[in-house]
């Protein structure tokens, strides 16, 4: 990815923040090998779990191998579920509700995002 340019965007499944990949650091620490695809690093704003997205193109591609058409998908999110839940989170409308009642976009206007 690296070596043809590419922009790799990581987006929180929770909070919905989201960044731009330094892909010469990631090399560095992990090597030419490394591979995004299904990985799940925490948040670093939230208890939620980032997912990565090609972002060289105006049509973004995510760089997981698994959909919801395999089981390790469900299954990952369900114990995802479960652990937001016993976190005090709640999902509602299609958006996780934090602890104090805040949807994603009602917690970066709080922060001044």
């Amino acid at each position: 990815m690296i070596a043809n340019g590419r922009q790799v965007r990581w987006l929180c499944m929770i909070c919905e923040q989201t960044g731009q990949v330094d892909l010469n650091a990631v090399l560095a620490a992990k090597g030419p090998d490394f591979s995004f695809a299904n990985r799940r690093p925490p948040c670093r704003y939230c208890p939620g779990r980032v997912r990565f997205v090609d972002k060289t193109s105006i049509w973004p591609r995510r760089l997981d191998t698994i959909s919801s058409k395999d089981p390790d998908w469900w299954a990952f999110e369900e114990a995802e579920k479960k652990r937001l839940t016993a976190l005090g989170w709640r999902l509602a409308v299609g958006s996780w509700i934090d602890p104090e009642g805040l949807t994603p976009t009602e917690r970066r206007a709080r922060k001044g995002d």
